[in-house]
């Protein structure tokens, strides 16, 4: 009994799941919306052409109805205007799929009852929202549906000149036009359309083709938006049945703005801005015009969203959006409106901290480059949201049509090259598109690729770096290295594959993989005739961010079986600096464990000589861009003395980085450096060549 009703429950619970009728022709098509409904709890009843599809909603009555049929005959028009006509299918909430310049389609579907009109390509994320939405518009529309059908429509008998023969709706009817009006519902009971030519048109419309037509308009006084049907009666009279469809209206207008404007800055989003683009590309065509594409990007959101919250970066954003609207006002010599109504975006919000601009008719990059100042200029002033104020520089990157791009998708890609580009330099400027950026993002993009599959093969190996004792070169320690040779490209440095891997997020998973091989190297090192040898291995910035390090550790030094006090984690200024507290807490953890723990190209970043006080650093590495000159430039001398003297005073151990020759050797010697690195001892070694030279000491002691 016990299963019995839980079966029922779960039937239950499948039945309360919206019904969609998916009918299109494309198999294909089908499946794609038939994964993405699916996934969105949505149930799906599929037709490949009109007759079926019809059927099916006579015999399913579906919440929903999903329309994409072209060749077959019934057409997908002729569905939904037969779907109309039932009773059951006034109400039901049916999208017409066409292309995004078919305006005959659009005016026909929309004409025969269509809900709304879905271009295509299909924005798949977006289509199980807008079916939601329209699905909860429809069940609010219900209920007032069975208000309203117990009470008569205002009905009409109209003759082919428009002039009303008599009024078929009782004394006593009630429409929800009263409840709009200020007037009595004498006043109410009228025939609205009484003198309007386009009302006319569909009465001897009606007459002539025997069809419904339907007519809607508004009434200005009353704010009330009418749907005026008329039928056939007989070869001289229609009957117009009017309904207020003021709610129906609203909810259309709520649909279109979730699909087409970003709810925060109320800007035109990516869909609709790209569909203005494509607009604006063949308005510009035809009248041989330029325009230009500006992408915006803010620097460094993501800190003021990380340190003071959501909610202060999202006021931030409709601030920067009310600044740069300011920037393309109409009045502006090169932003003024698109010759169409249809391409007058000038500014959408892409999502995130990004924002388009689109200049049409610009005459030079000298005008465009005159706005990219005025938008630098605009965002110069500080915001002020919540009491706190700071200072937000954007990066902007410009593509200009045609010669930068001929399509919409194009020129936005070109733009945010430019706009990395802009970024790369020192942000809080703008450069303009070329080709020599396309080529290096194309570049970018394959490395990125290469990488990824690097990480799934394990084409990357972690060399090993001795390093020795200034003095004796007795062997101290080695420094984990990433190295990757790729099976066709052979070796790739690591300063072209880091970058894009710290960009992306994909250190993370790299720098696991060099920690776990490190302490696993140890093992292998302790099986020698010299015993382990301590490792240390460089940290990012995103593995902190991640916030797994802790648990990272902790697992490659379990996994490996090995004692913590030969691991030592490098780390950079950087990471010091960011989300303080957090991170002195991660590093007293691990060093409570037993981790060493370094400074990393020590005195190349925002040195701050308060961290080495506050956080719990045994070592710093002297940077090898101060050692590589120090014998012949009074500076870096100066500069590695200041960091050797600083360090035997607090205590700290220091080790110079990129020794190269005897000279820069002595100097270290002559300022009582303790440890060094580099070509002069060794460079890095495979992990069979490292313990190759662990036998080899072992050799020379005995």
């Amino acid at each position: 009994m016990a299963q019995k009703i839980s079966g029922m429950s779960a039937n239950t619970q499948i039945m309360r799941k919206p019904l969609v009728l998916l009918a299109a022709d494309d198999a294909n098509q089908r499946k794609l919306i038939w994964t993405v409904l699916s996934e969105f709890g949505f149930r799906i009843v599929s037709a490949d052409d009109g007759k079926s599809a019809f059927d099916l909603f006579v015999k399913t009555q579906p919440d929903a109805v999903l329309v994409d049929i072209q060749s077959a005959d019934p057409s997908g028009f002729d569905v939904c205007e037969s779907i109309r006509k039932l009773e059951s299918g006034r109400e039901t909430p049916i999208f017409m799929i066409t292309e995004r310049d078919d305006e005959d389609s659009v005016e026909r579907a929309y004409r025969i009852g269509a809900t709304d009109i879905i271009f295509r390509p299909i924005s798949l994320p977006v289509l199980p929202h807008r079916i939601r939405y329209a699905l909860k518009t429809a069940r609010s529309l219900s209920d007032l549906t069975g208000l309203i059908r117990a009470i008569p429509d205002l009905i009409f008998v109209v003759n082919e000149d428009g002039e009303v023969q008599n009024g078929l709706s009782g004394p006593d009817a009630t429409h929800t036009l009263q409840l709009k009006a200020l007037s009595t519902a004498s006043q109410i009971h009228f025939y609205p359309c009484e003198n309007d030519d386009g009302a006319l048109a569909c009465i001897r419309k009606a007459l002539e083709t025997g069809k419904p037509q339907v007519y809607e308009h508004v009434i200005e006084a009353l704010d009330i938006h009418l749907e005026t049907r008329f039928v056939t009666r007989d070869k001289n009279t229609v009957l117009a049945i009017v309904r207020d469809i003021t709610e129906r209206k609203s909810a259309e207008e709520k649909i279109y703005n979730l699909a087409y404007y970003d709810e925060l800055t109320e800007l035109p989003n990516r869909e609709f801005f790209s569909q203005s683009l494509e607009r604006t590309i063949g308005i510009a065509k035809r009248d041989g015009e330029k325009f230009a594409v500006l992408f915006v990007d803010l620097d460094r959101f993501k800190r003021i969203n990380d340190t003071l919250g959501h909610t202060i970066g999202d006021e931030l954003l409709k601030d920067v959006a009310h600044r740069l609207a300011k920037c393309t006002r109409s009045t502006d010599s090169v932003a003024h409106l698109d010759p169409a109504a249809s391409g007058n975006i000038k500014l959408a919000r892409l999502g995130g901290d990004e924002f388009v601009i689109k200049l049409y008719g610009v005459d030079s990059e000298e005008s465009v480059a005159t706005v990219a100042n005025r938008i630098i200029d605009s965002l110069t002033p500080p915001f002020t949201c919540a009491g706190h104020q700071f200072v937000v520089t954007p990066s902007i990157g410009i593509a200009i049509y045609p010669q930068d791009g001929k399509t919409g998708e194009e020129l936005l890609m070109n733009a945010d090259s430019a706009m990395y580009r802009a970024k790369n330099v020192g942000r809080n400027n703008f450069k303009f598109y070329s080709e020599t950026m396309r080529t290096k993002s194309l570049h970018r993009l394959d490395l990125e690729n290469l990488i990824r599959t690097a990480i799934d093969e394990e084409q990357f190996e972690v060399h090993f770096q001795p390093k020795v004792d200034a003095e004796t070169f007795r062997l101290v320690g080695a420094e984990a290295l990433l190295r990757w040779h790729h099976p066709t490209r052979g070796a790739v440095a690591p300063g072209d594959f880091v970058p894009i891997a710290e960009e992306t997020g994909l250190i993370v998973p790299i720098g696991r993989y060099v920690l776990r091989e490190a302490c696993r190297q140890v093992k292998v090192w302790s099986t020698s005739p010299v015993g382990a040898v301590p490792v240390s291995v460089n940290i990012s910035s995103h593995q902190f961010r991640d916030g797994g390090l802790v648990k990272d550790v902790h697992e490659a030094v379990v996994d490996a079986a090995i004692d913590t006090r030969f691991l030592e984690l490098e780390i950079t200024e950087s990471v010091l600096l960011q989300d303080v507290e957090k991170t002195l807490v991660e590093l007293k953890i691990l060093k409570e464990a037993g981790v060493a723990l370094s400074i990393d190209d020590f005195g190349t970043g925002y040195s701050s000589l308060s961290y080495l006080k506050r956080f719990p650093i045994d070592t710093i590495k002297i940077d090898r861009s101060f050692v590589k000159d120090l014998h012949q430039d009074a500076d870096d001398a100066a500069i590695c003395a200041a960091i050797l003297a600083m360090s035997h005073q607090l205590g700290l151990n220091v080790v110079a980085e990129g020794v190269e020759t005897r000279e820069q050797l002595e100097f270290l010697r002559s300022h009582n450096c303790q440890h060094i690195q580099g070509y002069i001892c060794s460079p890095a070694l495979s992990a069979a060549d490292f313990m190759a030279l662990l036998v080899k000491i072992a050799g020379s002691a005995a």
